[in-house]
């Protein structure tokens, strides 16, 4: 069988993400006026070396392996608030299930694990079920100073074929399940780039 009858035969592989893919995508490309970028602003990543967004253990470059491509998007207000969404592409959905599961272990290995940066902070991370694409775990973390809670980050990690998507926000009370809209949206979404379901 010669290599050009091979490569014809092999499924094809995302190698990037297009552009506004991402649900938050259009409005982070967007043209702010002086006022608006005074009060938020939006960055675009397309590092493969950037970390999960959900990142219970505070490493500062991606330790999964096998990815394809990325892009994340996070936002920030004055208010202050943020949220960011991101979308990491495996080279198959064993890859992308093995992320899954190494994020699962490390939120129960690192749960009360300090933020380097913020060392009189307390920090709580937790699970939930959540149900998104093949699979999904509802995740976040509380920050305690004083004895009182300071922050609250909520968050949603859903895996669809060899794709993870990531929700994240600060905003409200912990519940993953305001993101599963976004989440299962994506899941469907990201099924149209070749070879990911």
């Amino acid at each position: 069988m010669t290599l050009s009858l091979v490569l014809a035969l092999s499924p094809a592989t995302v190698t990037e993400i297009p552009k506004n893919f991402l649900i938050t995508e259009r409005d982070a490309r967007r043209h702010l006026n002086p006022h608006e970028a005074d009060e938020q602003g939006y960055e675009i990543s397309d590092k493969l070396t950037k970390p999960l967004e959900l990142n219970p253990c505070w490493r500062r470059h991606a330790v999964d392996r096998d990815r394809v491509a990325a892009r994340t998007i996070t936002r920030w207000t004055s208010a202050p608030s943020g949220s960011s969404e991101q979308l990491v592409i495996y080279n198959s959905p064993r890859a992308a299930r093995a992320a899954l599961t190494r994020l699962r272990a490390e939120v129960k290995r690192c749960a009360r694990k300090g933020d380097p940066s913020a060392p009189q902070l307390k920090i709580r991370w937790r699970t939930s079920e959540a149900r998104a694409g093949d699979e999904a775990t509802g995740m976040g973390y509380q920050t305690w100073q004083d004895g009182s809670v300071n922050q609250t980050i909520t968050g949603i990690v859903a895996r669809r074929g060899s794709a993870l998507m990531i929700y994240t926000t600060d905003e409200g009370a912990y519940d993953p399940g305001r993101l599963t809209k976004d989440a299962r949206k994506m899941a469907a979404k990201v099924c149209k780039l070749p070879g990911v379901c």
